[in-house]
């Protein structure tokens, strides 16, 4: 049996702002100077994020 929290799983921007509570604006700012999980490219059109990397950088947020 496979674990979920195994498997990789992208997230679109409008999840990403929900998790985060972060604008639009200021998620592409954090990621122009690094320091913000960088988005992946799907497409010509689709960018998607690596919920983990989401997820770790929230928890980093946490610990201050």
């Amino acid at each position: 049996m496979i674990k979920n929290h195994h498997l990789l799983r992208f997230i679109r921007l409008p999840e990403v702002l929900n998790r985060t509570g972060l604008s639009r604006t200021t998620v592409y700012r954090l990621m122009a100077i690094n320091e913000f999980p960088r988005q992946i490219p799907l497409g010509s059109r689709i960018v998607v994020w690596n919920e983990k990397e989401i997820e770790q950088w929230m928890k980093e947020k946490l610990r201050g």
